[in-house]
């Protein structure tokens, strides 16, 4: 579905993309770990045509998005999970949700949203701006599902939340590829990103330093060690 191939971004003359590739396959959850400043989020923000990379490519469904506008590639079926949710808080949270709805036959509705997230229902009318870190993460990823997309890019979605919505966000993930979507998963919480990754990359320095199975990183101390600190 998704193919990072050889992909060099810079920040003016800071070279913070050096070289990365990798696929994320139809429904799989792609995990992407590493300390801060490792180039995860430029990663993110290269796929989405935020900071085009200058070098290398990116194939969505085999038709190449590299240089594309971040709307074009959004009407393509990506969309992303900002890490720090970007709500508007003045919106309440129907208001929110209807924010770049894309109808889709068969597709996600508000009601739909409010199906998987419970708790958004009784505070529809309620400004996103007041909901706790949980809610707000619950109505992010409830705009990006509105969208319709079919690869997801969550970037950090667990960042600042309890252990209870922490467990919320990963039913949700699960669920989510249970109905055929992809996710690229960006995480600092190792434990979560080995529970729900299919595969998982370790980047360090705007390079991808290790990739395998959650069991095999799991079972590597020295790897995350090294890479994570841990």
């Amino acid at each position: 579905m998704l193919r990072v191939d050889d992909v060099h971004t810079y920040y003016g003359d800071s070279h913070i993309l050096q070289g990365v590739s990798l696929e994320i396959p139809r429904a799989a959850i792609v995990g992407i770990l590493g300390r801060n400043g490792a180039g995860k989020t430029t990663l993110v923000r290269s796929v989405m045509g935020f900071t085009p990379a200058r070098r290398g490519r990116i194939l969505f469904d085999e038709a190449e998005i590299t240089r594309l506008r971040p709307y074009r590639i959004a009407r393509l079926g990506l969309c992303v999970v900002s890490q720090g949710r970007q709500i508007f808080p003045s919106l309440d949270v129907a208001e929110t949700l209807a924010v770049g709805a894309r109808p889709k036959p068969d597709g996600w509705t508000v009601e739909k949203v409010y199906e998987l997230f419970p708790p958004l229902r009784a505070r529809a009318h309620h400004p996103a701006g007041r909901l706790s870190g949980g809610e707000q993460q619950m109505l992010a990823i409830g705009r990006s599902l509105m969208t319709n997309p079919s690869l997801l890019l969550l970037d950090e979605p667990t960042e600042g939340l309890s252990p209870l919505y922490i467990e919320a966000v990963g039913h949700v993930i699960r669920t989510l590829q249970q109905s055929g979507m992809s996710m690229l998963l960006v995480e600092q919480r190792l434990r979560f990103a080995l529970l729900y990754a299919d595969y998982v990359h370790i980047m360090s320095r705007g390079k991808i330093v290790h990739s395998s199975s959650p069991q095999e990183l799991g079972r590597d101390a020295d790897v995350r060690a090294r890479y994570l600190g841990v």
